[in-house]
């Protein structure tokens, strides 16, 4: 099955995605009616693809004027601890708790991310899926705009090491036949969405003592230059060398929510778009509306929760000056998750609702996924990687090679196990954070794909990685 459209700027839909100043986005938050069954829902999902090919069809001139990337959230697949709909297994993001962020969640079951350089046909799209009735009951949308300068509302360069081009599918699509082997069947090729509407406060920014303190929160010059580099010529974003470690100033937004080195094997793709509004009294209000697409939520939980909001990385300090609350600069005003179905040219219903395999499996993929805690503190998180598993059958024999978790704290068993089958997954080794206790876990291989959690408690004394 096909990658998701809508989320890369390539191949058709570069021309509205790469940055184009006339594109407007519109984030669009559907709800649905909570009786809607599977039929109802499948034809829903039918007007919905009808309503995109709409959208995105190019103009007589040629142009390309749209792209859109559909998202489902929880809701859509789970009501009340159960399955909404017979047969989907929900992507495995959604069957457990989903990262923590201090926002409230959006109350929607869809969330539709449009681009596009006409407006009107944009308006159009959004009055017929209103017009839904009555498996749409609401809508509620979020407008943003393409910056022409490459800059955020504090007037700073933006997106200088976002996710290469080549790397990009690696880090965006669901692979099962890799580091995502504990998906369903039909997620592969899809991405997981985050959204978070942030509030930026310019005259808060404004107001600290001079452009050396300002500078400090970002961590570079506005012209992009990283402050501890200034002076060195030639050194691009991407280019930045991980060694020495970054001299930073403690909670630098560069340091705390992209290190470099080992780490960067955990990525996510952003593309945001900042927004203007006025508030009811007349006054301007601007931010951004934050949009990444990942494989796993991993991804984005790692960067938010084990690296911008934790006091003890890299160092012990503050968190990300640009999300401390102690400086008010910005406030997250809600947030959402959500999962985008792989391209099916039969439409939204086909990729989501796809039979399984005719055959029944006799072998499945496991997944690792690693987090470590603090002793008596749960939100003090530590490095993920560098855990080295292996697993053991019933008469504690070795199957397959030693795996190791990765930065996301993801472990892919090497080879298929046996459906049916119990086995221990043990932890050999902790190569990163040493002052852990290594435990066995025990399971069960009951279908394909299995995603097995193991959680290590540390000394809350710890440092981050290391001893």
């Amino acid at each position: 099955m096909a990658q998701a459209k809508g989320i890369l700027p390539r191949r058709e839909d570069r021309e509205v995605l790469w940055k184009s100043p006339r594109a407007c986005g519109y984030f669009i938050a559907v709800k649905l009616d909570p009786t809607i069954d599977r039929p109802r829902v499948e034809a829903l999902l039918g007007k919905i693809s009808a309503l995109v090919d709409a959208l995105v069809a190019r103009a007589e001139s040629g142009e390309k004027i749209a792209a859109v990337a559909v998202g489902l959230a929880p809701s859509f697949f789970i009501a009340n601890g159960q399955p909404r709909f017979a047969d989907l297994e929900p992507p495995a993001a959604f069957t457990k708790p989903l990262p923590s962020v201090s926002a409230p969640p959006i109350d929607a079951d869809l969330m539709l991310y449009v681009v596009s350089t006409y407006e009107a046909r944009v308006n159009a799209f959004i009055s017929d899926l209103h017009a839904i009735r009555p498996d749409v009951q609401a809508i509620i949308f979020d407008r943003g705009f393409q910056r022409m300068d490459g800059t955020e509302p504090f007037g700073y360069a933006d997106g200088l090491r976002n996710v290469r081009t080549d790397d990009r599918p690696r880090v965006v699509f669901v692979h099962r036949d890799g580091l995502q082997g504990e998906e369903p069947h039909w997620a592969d090729g899809g991405s997981c969405m985050a959204f978070m509407r942030i509030r930026q406060r310019p005259e808060q920014f404004a107001a600290l003592a001079d452009d050396a303190t300002r500078d400090a929160v970002i961590g570079r010059k506005k012209d992009g230059t990283r402050l501890d580099l200034e002076g060195q010529k030639n050194v691009k974003p991407r280019d930045e060398l991980a060694e020495p470690a970054p001299a930073l100033p403690p909670g630098a937004h560069v340091a705390k929510a992209g290190p470099r080195g080992p780490r960067d094997d955990n990525q996510i793709f952003r593309r945001g778009l900042p927004f203007m509004e006025t508030t009811p009294d007349g006054q301007l209000r601007v931010g951004l509306n934050f949009c990444s697409f990942q494989g796993s939520l991993e991804q984005f939980d790692v960067v938010f929760n084990d690296w911008m909001m934790n006091l003890h990385f890299p160092t012990d300090g503050p968190v990300d000056a640009l999300l401390d609350p102690a400086k008010q600069l910005t406030q997250i005003e809600k947030v959402g998750f959500y999962f985008v179905p792989p391209y099916e040219p039969a439409g939204l219903a086909t990729a989501v609702f796809k039979e399984a395999q005719k055959h029944k499996p006799t072998t499945g993929r496991l997944v690792i996924k690693k987090r470590v805690i603090a002793d008596g503190d749960p939100s003090h998180r530590f490095d993920r990687r560098g855990f080295v598993f292996q697993i053991f059958d019933e008469n504690q024999q070795a199957v397959g090679e030693p795996f190791t978790t990765d930065t996301a704290g993801r472990g892919v068993c090497p080879v298929e196990l046996e459906i049916g089958k119990s086995y221990t997954a043990r932890e050999t080794a902790s190569t990163v954070v040493q002052s852990v206790t290594l435990k066995d876990t025990p399971f069960t291989m009951n279908k394909p794909n299995v995603e097995l959690a193991v959680e290590n408690v540390v000394p809350s004394s710890s440092p981050y990685g290391g001893g």
